[in-house]
């Protein structure tokens, strides 16, 4: 059995009515953390086997098993970016729920960081909406990935809002709207990115701004 069938046989049979018995849930439980700690999870969530997993019984199974505020977070993280290769209604709308639920990533900025990571798969103006709330979030890890994820998606609504980004004190912020722009190609972005392929304190970052500036001319 492949690691989505795996996962989504193991999220049905943790929300069994507890009349099935501890041991089992716990065996069960244990059998799909060691499938997805495995170092090679990754290698087995190829696409053949995420499209096992997009009918909306086994979409369903998978939400439910990420909610569980008793998994380990890391196995979140992992189911959270299944759901954001399987490009389904019902994932994305899953993936914007929880990235606009607080007490869901509450003190877990690497959960939240995930879901705006793979927001970045859709192309919806809603999960746009959804990513720029998340441009002045307290974690600066989350403001880049939404950053990331934003040129991404490709809507010329977030350019105004990075272009703002550039003048930002963080050097990863910088550079996130910098590829970010580049990948929007937008022309207003050209005399924010002029100066600071001209002034930016940063080499590094000068650098970035010239190679945007070839995609955006």
């Amino acid at each position: 059995m492949n690691i989505v069938r795996k996962l989504a046989t193991a999220a049905v049979l943790l929300f069994l009515p507890v009349a099935v018995g501890a041991p089992a849930f716990a065996a069960d439980r244990d059998t799909l953390l060691r499938e997805l700690k495995g170092d090679d999870w990754e290698v087995r969530l190829m696409k053949k086997d995420a499209d096992a997993l997009t009918d909306r019984q086994s979409v369903e199974s998978l939400i439910r098993l990420i909610r569980n505020a008793g998994l380990d977070w890391r196995l979140q993280i992992r189911g959270i970016r299944v759901l954001g290769e399987l490009h389904t209604a019902a994932a994305e709308e899953a993936l914007i729920q929880m990235f606009s639920d607080v007490f869901f990533h509450q003190g877990c900025p690497a959960v939240k960081t995930s879901l705006a990571r793979a927001l970045g798969n859709f192309r919806d103006p809603r999960v746009v909406s959804a990513l720029l709330e998340k441009l002045d979030d307290s974690e600066l890890p989350v403001r880049a990935a939404s950053i990331v994820s934003l040129g991404r998606v490709g809507d010329a609504a977030a350019v105004p809002y990075l272009i703002e980004r550039l003048n930002d004190p963080s050097f990863m912020i910088r550079s996130s709207a910098i590829v970010a722009l580049g990948q929007l190609g937008d022309t207003r972005a050209l005399p924010a990115l002029e100066k600071t392929a001209d002034s930016d304190s940063e080499p590094l970052l000068r650098m970035e701004a010239r190679a945007a500036l070839t995609r955006v001319r």
